[in-house]
């Protein structure tokens, strides 16, 4: 599965609107990261041939006496978008941790992903900023 994720994630970001420079194996590397790090989970969907269409993959983090979940990427093949394959992808996870107290996310300010987590719920962080360093 790690080979169909990393050709999708490829395939998915280094186009508009992200434009990014991914060489496969570093996408590999990061997802095998993300897949293998502690209380990970994912899910997938796949087209009536068994393609691949897309996966959203993160992990439980304890805060206090509850859990917070990082989505760490979720990743629709751009042909597949807006067919409500990101709003299932996040409610298969939400059945898998379903007493997570909070979730949070990591996109882009005025993207199209940006529009799409706040029409499944989320919104920006008021009291948080991210800082970065060179």
């Amino acid at each position: 599965m790690l080979d169909a994720y990393t050709h999708l994630y490829v395939h998915t970001f280094t186009r508009p609107p992200w434009n990014e420079t991914w060489h496969p194996h570093d996408a590999r590397q990061r997802l095998h990261d993300m897949l293998t790090t502690p209380r990970a989970h994912h899910t997938h969907t796949t087209g009536p041939d068994g393609t691949l269409t897309g996966f959203a993959i993160g992990h439980l983090e304890r805060h206090g006496t509850t859990d917070h979940f990082l989505l760490q990427e979720m990743c629709v093949h751009p042909d597949h978008q807006r067919q409500g394959i990101g709003t299932r992808l996040l409610d298969d996870l939400a059945t898998r941790i379903p007493d997570v107290t909070h979730w949070y996310l990591l996109t882009g300010r005025d993207t199209p992903a940006a529009a799409f987590y706040q029409a499944n719920g989320f919104r920006p962080a008021h009291r948080n900023t991210i800082y970065v360093r060179p």
